[in-house]
């Protein structure tokens, strides 16, 4: 009997024992469960990171083509540039719409030789400006692909010189077109990548007793920096 009750008394102390090393276990595995998936950083709080104000320098390049209305002649050539932009996003979930604008300072020339060589006609476009709409959608939290339309105004020269020579100079309005993607690089700062097609419709040069009618438009592919406030 004496044996009988100590081994049931060592029986329940081994199994006292096992209880107090499991329960904190089996108490923090249940309590502090690893997460499934880390989405990272969202960057901006309730708004996101693409919501508000922001402003930013711009820096690229461009092509510029001038066509004789009517004619297989052209003038192309291209140049640098660089500016600043700014803008507005309302976020919507993933959607992104917003207003933007700009001031590019550029230094973009073309020139070439028409009626057989005769003539030799250099065109240019100077400071411009833009305002336009913009759609963007969110592929992940920090990086956004956007579309943009809207307007633009820019200085032109344009030069014939031959037998009889012309010029003109003025202000250009246009239209534009153009689309990127825009990446978050922390809760204050975005870097961007867009390219811009933009049509000025077409001016006019007299020479000597003739006319001629160039479609002006350009290229521009540019990188940005922003700063979101």
């Amino acid at each position: 009997m004496s044996m009988g009750r100590n081994a049931a008394a060592g029986l329940a102390a081994i199994f006292a024992v096992a209880m107090f090393a499991v329960g904190p276990a089996q108490a923090q595995y249940y309590s502090d469960p690893a997460p499934l998936y880390d989405p990272g950083p969202s960057y901006g709080g309730g708004g996101g990171m693409f919501e508000g104000w922001y402003l930013g320098g711009t820096l690229g390049g461009a092509t510029l083509n001038n066509n004789f209305s009517g004619r297989s002649d052209d003038i192309s050539g291209g140049g640098v540039l660089g500016g600043i932009q700014g803008g507005n996003n309302w976020q919507m979930g993933r959607i992104v719409v917003g207003v933007e604008g700009d001031i590019i300072f550029q230094s973009t020339e073309g020139s070439g030789n028409f009626n057989n060589g005769r003539f030799k006609a250099k065109s240019s476009v100077g400071t411009q400006g833009d305002l336009r709409a913009r759609l963007g959608v969110k592929l992940i939290p920090q990086v956004l692909v956007f579309g943009t339309f809207g307007g633009a105004i820019a200085d032109s020269d344009l030069k014939i010189k031959g037998p009889v020579s012309g010029s003109s100079d003025g202000t250009l309005f246009g239209w534009s077109i153009g689309g990127g993607a825009e990446v978050a690089l922390n809760s204050d700062w975005s870097a961007r990548f867009d390219y811009q097609f933009t049509d000025f419709g077409s001016e006019t040069v007299s020479y000597g007793n003739r006319k001629d009618k160039f479609d002006i438009n350009t290229n521009t592919f540019r990188g940005s920096l922003s700063y979101h406030f």
